[in-house]
């Protein structure tokens, strides 16, 4: 089932989400005759999710093309917030109107049944790809405009076996992704909170690594072995490593999240994001109700401000 955005998005939330000026946004609706949507009896003019993406594209999107469009969601501990951070991005970067591919690699289906999929569906998934061998572009689904997902459930636990016999088997991913470059502007992909070959699949196929580390001691404590195992792994590959970390869940008033930052900050100086992504209960609210921040949410809000910031982190990268 597609996810309807049509109506939600005013000139105001399109200035918010691309950081262009409000006049700028009015000017190029206006010039161009782009119609708004009948929204009930408010006055404020509201456009439709294809629209704002033509605006958002001609506004921005041509200015910050992406290169590195393969970025990799990953930490081998679960909780760190991974899987919604991914979700997020996705949604923003297609709302901004970039055409978006997303993988899930979980067999819990978690960024699947954000994006709308049915729980236990029956839908095919990367399993039916790499080992049925289904055409990508047969398996892969619409969400809303610019946003395409390969869904994931309680099949693909059965692939690592399969997988794992394959000749070059932790390249397997990157020649499926190879064609998809062309089409997609970004690749996103969600990965399970395990080391696996499909995991090291995700990496290998990967231009960005995005490590999601919750600011707490213990997701510290495993992010060096993390690194460390990421760098062992990419050396016996021969091949370059290219990750970046990211600050998440971040509660300003608790003296050990500033602690870890901090430390984060020291230890990883060269790899660790700017943006700081904040614990925020809109991002726990729009998880729950399948829709991106950007358009549950205030623009006032924490989670709008820091998923908006990151995104623009992920795209300035990829250039």
């Amino acid at each position: 089932m597609q996810l309807n955005l049509d109506g939600l998005f005013s000139q105001r939330v399109i200035a918010e989400l691309s950081g262009v000026s409000l006049s700028t946004v009015n000017r190029f609706i206006v010039n161009q005759r782009i119609p708004h949507v009948a929204h009930g009896q408010s006055k404020i003019k509201k456009y439709s999710a294809e629209n704002t993406r033509a605006i958002l594209r001609e506004l921005f999107v041509k200015e910050n093309p992406a290169q590195k469009k393969v970025q990799v969601f990953y930490n081998f501990k679960g909780g760190t917030g991974k899987t919604s951070l991914c979700y997020q991005t996705a949604c923003y970067l297609a709302i901004m109107g970039y055409n978006v591919l997303a993988f899930d690699l979980d067999p819990q289906g978690h960024l699947s049944r954000s994006l709308n999929f049915e729980e236990n569906g029956k839908y095919e998934t990367l399993y039916d790809i790499i080992i049925n061998g289904a055409p990508l572009q047969e398996v892969a689904q619409p969400v809303f405009p610019g946003l395409t997902a390969v869904p994931s459930n309680l099949a693909l636990t059965r692939i690592e076996v399969p997988l794992s016999q394959k000749t070059r088997r932790e390249e397997v991913l990157s020649k499926i992704i190879a064609p998809a470059r062309k089409a997609y502007d970004f690749i996103l992909i969600d990965t399970n909170p395990t080391i696996s070959t499909l995991n090291m699949n995700a990496l290998v196929a990967a231009d960005r690594i995005n490590v999601v580390c919750e600011t707490q001691p213990y997701s510290l404590a495993g992010l060096g072995l993390l690194v460390e195992e990421m760098e062992r792994f990419f050396d016996d590959m021969q091949i370059p490593l290219n990750y970046q970390i990211v600050a998440n869940k971040y509660e300003a008033k608790t003296a050990t999240a500033q602690e870890v930052l901090g430390v984060l900050r020291m230890d990883y100086r060269d790899s660790i994001m700017d943006t700081v992504i904040r614990k925020s209960e809109d991002i726990n609210i729009a998880s729950k109700k399948n829709l991106p921040v950007c358009v549950s949410s205030s623009v006032k809000s924490a989670a709008f401000e820091d998923i908006r910031d990151f995104a623009h982190e992920v795209v300035s990268h990829s250039k």
